[in-house]
């Protein structure tokens, strides 16, 4: 049995998260700090409460929340526990009031888009005219996610051990504008 839930971790948890997204070509990654500091945590754990994926969110405006992170142990994977945390995440954010954002490269996150009615991009000057408003709220947030010590480290060190280019799609699912 797959139990989902919005809570904090812990921090053998988020230190846990880090080492294993560490091992992912896909995800930056967030710090401890970052970790332990969020919110909006939708966490798959098994009947012993174990951790078996999650998905880190966070509002960066107060219309916006950004699907941030979705993580899934690899002895966990295709069991749809990326999309019970995905699709969690997205109604917490509606139940909230928020609308969604959200970028990423797995096919199946992309799938999960399309299927959400996501409006999809491919960059964030292709940001569409139905949310120009907010232009600069998306621009100063993807600037100060960045430029974050953490964040620079990760994108050298992931740059050199995988050196495919990797396509991201962006996307965003307006509940209200």
């Amino acid at each position: 049995m797959i139990k989902i839930c919005k809570r904090k971790v812990t921090q053998s948890e988020a230190e846990l998260l880090i080492r294993e997204i560490k091992l992912t070509p896909n995800i930056i990654g967030y710090s401890l700090t970052e970790w332990m500091d969020a919110e909006h945590i939708i966490v798959a754990e098994n009947e012993d409460g174990k951790m078996l994926g999650i998905c880190l969110n966070y509002d960066f405006h107060e219309h916006w929340s950004k699907i941030a992170a979705l993580f899934v142990f690899e002895e966990f994977r295709g069991k749809g526990i990326g999309k019970l945390l995905f699709y969690e995440a997205y109604k917490d954010a509606e139940i909230r009031h928020k609308n969604v954002y959200t970028i990423s490269a797995n096919r199946m996150v992309i799938k999960m888009m399309e299927d959400l009615n996501f409006l999809l991009f491919h960059s964030l000057l292709d940001l569409p005219t139905i949310v120009s408003q907010y232009r600069f709220n998306f621009y100063w947030h993807s600037l100060g996610w960045v430029v974050n010590f953490y964040r620079i480290k990760e994108i050298i060190r992931k740059s050199i051990v995988y050196t495919e280019h990797i396509n991201f799609v962006y996307g965003i699912h307006l509940f209200k504008v």
